[in-house]
C-alpha cells in the first residue's frame, strides 16, 4: 500500500497513457487498447476503455467503477452509452473539453453485485460521422504476483438428531496463510448477498502470513434447505470463495421402508407363502411407485398394493407378495424398489430365508427350482436347525378367585427365529387379537438358539368348561412342522412352584449325600468292629482247643501202660 500522498505506480505490464481531463474523477485507471474511426467532417473519436488497476485496499467486492476516455474526435457532441447487463449501474458522462482544434471527453460507470462475472460495454457514437465505436471491459483484475492469497474453508457443526429445525448449525469460514493487508469477507446464499450477521475474527500474524476467521450461525431448516452458503474472501483485488451445502440424505429422515417375511403358518400349513414390503411416513402418494423383483433382476408383477392414512397426516403402503415354497425355502432373494418424486434417490430392500441347516444335511447343489434365479451354488449357513421345545402353564394359584385367568406358553431352543404361535379352544383357533406373542429373543448361550412367551387371558367360565391348546409352527419341527402343547388342568405346578421345586430338589440331593455318607461311615465302622471282635474270638478258642488234646495223649499213654497188668491178673 502506497503511503497516503504518495503517487501510485503504474499498473504492471501497461504503459502509461494518455493524460486524463482534470474533470474525470476516481480511481487511477489503466489505458486499454484505443479504437478510433474518421467522421465525415472531421477525424473521428478515439475511444479508450479505462479499467481499475487495483480494486483498494478491502478488494472492492460491493461495487466496481470503469470508465471510457473518447478523444481526438472533431466536432462536437458523442454519445456514450453502457451495457452492463442486468447491474445495478450508476452513469456519469463528463464535459468535453477542447485543445487543439479536438475534443476530449469521458465517461465512467459504477456497477454494483456480481459484477465480476460480467463484461461491460462503452458505445460511443459520433453523429458527424455516423460512426458508432463499442469497446467491452472486462473488470476482473490480474493478481499481483507479490500477493499470497488465502486458502478458503468452511465446516459446520453437526445437526440435531432430534430433527429440530429451529437448532442452530454454525458454519466456520476459515482463511490462512494470505498475505497482511485489508481482507474483506462476504457471506453468499446462493450467490446473492443477504441480511446475514457473520462474525469475523481478527487477523492473526504467524511470520510473514496472516490468518483469520468468519463464523456465521443459521437455523437447521435452513441448512438443509439445501441452499449453498459461500464464504468469499477478498484481498488486493482478488477474490477466493469456497461453498457449502449439505449432503442429501440417502433416505429422507421419517420414511421408512420395511420388508416382512412369510410366517412359517403360511409356508408350511397354508402352504401360500408372502413377502409383504411395508412403507411409511410418506407424506403423499403422488408419483409413488414399489416394484418387486428376483435376485436376478426379473420383474415381478404379481403383488397385491394397499394404502391407509394416518391421523398424522402420512401414508403407509402395503406391498405383498405371493412366492413359491420351494424358491423361498431354498433361499431365492427378493428385492422391493420404492421410487417417489420427493425421494433423492430410490430406496431398496432385500429379503432372503433366513439361513439355517437341515438336520443331517446341507443344501444340494444344482440348478434352481426357478429358471429366473442365477444363483447355483448353495448358500453358508450361520446355524444348526433346532426344533423348540414347548412348555404350557395354567393359570397361577394367585389367580384362583378371580374373573380373568392367564395362560402361558413357553417356546425355548429354536433355530431359525422364524416360529408361529397359535392358541385353540376345544380344537378351533382363537382369533390371534385376543393373545400376545413376543418376538423371537436371542438366547444367551453359544449356540444360537430363541425362545417367545405367549400369554393368552380367558374368563374362568371358559377355563372350567374348555380345553386350551399352545400350537407351534417351525421349520425343524417333522412331519407337519407343527406341535401341539395342552394346557393340564390337575394340580400342576406353575412357574414359582417350579422354581421352589427345584430349590427342594436341590437340597434333597443334599440331605441324600450327607445319608449316604453316614451310611457308609456306619457300615465301615460295623464291619471293622466286627472283624476285630471275630479276631479275638478265633484267637481264644484256638487257645482253648490246643490244650485238652494234649491231656488225652497223657491219658492214653498211661492207659496202654495199664492195660497189661490188668490183663496178667485176669488171667
Amino acid at each position: 500500500m502506497s503511503p497516503k500522498g504518495a503517487q501510485a505506480p503504474p499498473c504492471p505490464g501497461l504503459e502509461p497513457g494518455p493524460t486524463l481531463p482534470p474533470r474525470l474523477p476516481g480511481p487511477a485507471l489503466e489505458r486499454l487498447p484505443k479504437s478510433k474511426a474518421a467522421g465525415a467532417d472531421g477525424p473521428g473519436p478515439s475511444v479508450f476503455p479505462l479499467a481499475p488497476c487495483s480494486k483498494g485496499p478491502a478488494g472492492g467486492a460491493a461495487s466496481v467503477t470503469l470508465g471510457c476516455l473518447v478523444r481526438d474526435y472533431f466536432p462536437e457532441p458523442v454519445t456514450v452509452t453502457w451495457d452492463a447487463g442486468s447491474l445495478t449501474t450508476s452513469v456519469v458522462t463528463f464535459p468535453a473539453a477542447f485543445n487543439s482544434g479536438l475534443y476530449t471527453t469521458s465517461s465512467q460507470v459504477t456497477a454494483s453485485g456480481e459484477w465480476a462475472k460480467q463484461r461491460f460495454t462503452c458505445s460511443v457514437a459520433h453523429p458527424a460521422g455516423s460512426t458508432t465505436v463499442n469497446k467491452t471491459i472486462d473488470p476482473a483484475p490480474v493478481c499481483p504476483t507479490n500477493v499470497t492469497l488465502p486458502t478458503v474453508g468452511i465446516y459446520h457443526s453437526s445437526c440435531d438428531p432430534s430433527g429440530n429445525t429451529q437448532a442452530t448449525i454454525q458454519l466456520l469460514c476459515l482463511i490462512p496463510g494470505f498475505t497482511p493487508g485489508d481482507l474483506e469477507v462476504t457471506w453468499l446464499v446462493d450467490g446473492q448477498t443477504e441480511n446475514l450477521f457473520p462474525i469475523t475474527g481478527p487477523a492473526s500474524w504467524g511470520g510473514a502470513l496472516a490468518s483469520t476467521f468468519s463464523q456465521l450461525n443459521i437455523s437447521q431448516g435452513e441448512w438443509l434447505s439445501q441452499r449453498t452458503y459461500a464464504c468469499q474472501a477478498s484481498l488486493h483485488g482478488c477474490t477466493v470463495k469456497a461453498e457449502a451445502r449439505a449432503c442429501p440424505e440417502a433416505e429422507p429422515r421419517g420414511v421408512s421402508v420395511y420388508v416382512i417375511p412369510p410366517s412359517p403358518l403360511d409356508l408350511y400349513v397354508h402352504k401360500s407363502p408372502k413377502v409383504t414390503c411395508l412403507v411409511v411416513d410418506l407424506a403423499s402418494l403422488e408419483g409413488m411407485s414399489l416394484q418387486w423383483s428376483r435376485e436376478g433382476g426379473d420383474l415381478v408383477n404379481k403383488a397385491t398394493e394397499s394404502s391407509k392414512r394416518h391421523f398424522n397426516m402420512t401414508y403407509s403402503v402395503t406391498s405383498t407378495l405371493p412366492v413359491d415354497a420351494g424358491d423361498w425355502i431354498e433361499g431365492e432373494t427378493y428385492k422391493c424398489k420404492l421410487t417417489h418424486p420427493d425421494l433423492p434417490q430410490d430406496i431398496v430392500r432385500t429379503i432372503a430365508k433366513a439361513p439355517g441347516e437341515r438336520p443331517g444335511e446341507g443344501r444340494r447343489a444344482g440348478p434352481p427350482r426357478s429358471r429366473s434365479r442365477s444363483r447355483l451354488t448353495p448358500r453358508p449357513f450361520t446355524g444348526k436347525r433346532t426344533a423348540p421345545e414347548v412348555f404350557v402353564f395354567p393359570p397361577p394359584k394367585e389367580q384362583g378367585a378371580q374373573d380373568t385367568l392367564t395362560l402361558t406358553c413357553l417356546t425355548q431352543g429354536f433355530f431359525p427365529a422364524d416360529i408361529s404361535v397359535q392358541w385353540l379352544r376345544d380344537n378351533a383357533l382363537i382369533p390371534s387379537d385376543q393373545y400376545t406373542t413376543t418376538r423371537p429373543l436371542r438366547d444367551r448361550g453359544a449356540s444360537p438358539a430363541f425362545f417367545v412367551f405367549s400369554r393368552l387371558e380367558v374368563k374362568g367360565a371358559d377355563w372350567k368348561r374348555s380345553n386350551f391348546t399352545c400350537r407351534v409352527t417351525h421349520e425343524a419341527l417333522p412331519n407337519s412342522r407343527t406341535r401341539d402343547q395342552s394346557v393340564p388342568k390337575g394340580p400342576e405346578l406353575d412357574l414359582q412352584d417350579l422354581c421352589v421345586g427345584a430349590a427342594e430338589a436341590e437340597e434333597l440331593d443334599g440331605l441324600w449325600r450327607s445319608l449316604l455318607v453316614f451310611i457308609a461311615l456306619f457300615l465301615l465302622s460295623v464291619t471293622y468292629g466286627a472283624s476285630v471282635t471275630l479276631f479275638k474270638v478265633q484267637w481264644v478258642l484256638g487257645a482253648v482247643l490246643q490244650g485238652p488234646p494234649r491231656a488225652t495223649h497223657d491219658y492214653e499213654n498211661i492207659e496202654d501202660t495199664v492195660r497189661p497188668a490188668a490183663w496178667a491178673r485176669g488171667s
